[in-house]
């Protein structure tokens, strides 16, 4: 596998990308949503700018409605779906309602 040479602007676009998640959550955790739906905002427009695919936790770590930080018990209800075949978490955001869901990965089982 090769190893991806980072340009200075995309690396300095991740480094931003990270940090204001890092102060969208401290803010949405003082419940000043605004401020922090602003820093998502602002997340995804680095992102969009800079053409840098955020890291998962950042994906899946705000609502795409609201732009609002997923904090489970404070901005978000966290549940466990059991299927057939796996589980899934499903993630409400509380504010607005939009439900995010994803496959959890299982063991294979002999």
């Amino acid at each position: 596998m090769s190893t991806r040479k980072w340009s200075p602007v995309k690396d300095l676009a991740l480094q931003r990308m990270k940090y204001l998640f890092k102060l969208a959550l401290e803010e949405a955790r003082r419940r000043r949503y605004n401020l922090a739906s602003r820093y998502v905002e602002l997340v995804v427009k680095y992102g969009h700018k800079a053409r840098v695919k955020p890291p998962r936790y950042i994906r899946r770590g705000y609502c795409r409605k609201c732009k609002v930080p997923l904090i489970p018990g404070l901005t978000a209800r966290v549940r466990i779906q059991s299927e057939g075949k796996g589980s899934r978490v499903v993630m409400t955001c509380l504010r607005c309602g939009w439900i995010r869901r994803f496959m959890i990965k299982t063991s294979k089982r002999k």
